[in-house]
């Protein structure tokens, strides 16, 4: 491994936080000017700024209508709340709601458990049903 990679140019990653901007972090202009922000301390290099999922959401909008250096990322807690929802989404008709309607009496509970809202032991316990009832049809134990 050594000889394959004697060649390999390492870079250097600069990990900082950036100073505090007074505003309303929800407001366009505010967004614009932390992506500016970004841009003039990375001096040439493309940026990647982590970012919850509502302002995520307008960054991306900017940074495309501005054609910013910067690679926008949804930052892990809502990564995982989006992947959650998207397995809720698909499997909408098979029967889950109803298996979560079980443990979590009431509608609200499920629909968001579903939706991704929420991710304690519910999606354990869905997990572990869902492991175990593959298991059976496959004829094998855990």
């Amino acid at each position: 491994m050594k000889s394959i990679h004697a060649d390999d140019v390492k870079q250097r990653t600069q990990i900082d936080f950036l100073p505090i901007i007074e505003g309303d972090p929800n407001d366009l202009n505010t967004i614009f000017t932390t992506l500016k922000e970004c841009t003039r301390l990375s001096a040439d290099r493309v940026t990647i700024v982590t970012f919850d999922l509502p302002i995520w959401l307008k960054a991306v909008d900017i940074i495309k209508q501005t054609n910013l250096p910067i690679i926008p990322r949804l930052g892990g807690f809502h990564l995982l709340k989006s992947y959650l929802g998207s397995i809720g989404n698909i499997m909408e008709d098979s029967g889950l709601l109803e298996l979560i309607q079980l443990i979590y009496p009431g509608s609200t509970t499920a629909n968001h458990i579903l939706d991704g809202g929420c991710f304690d032991k519910a999606h354990l316990l869905i997990d572990a049903a869902i492991y175990h009832e593959t298991c059976l049809h496959r004829g094998g134990t855990r």
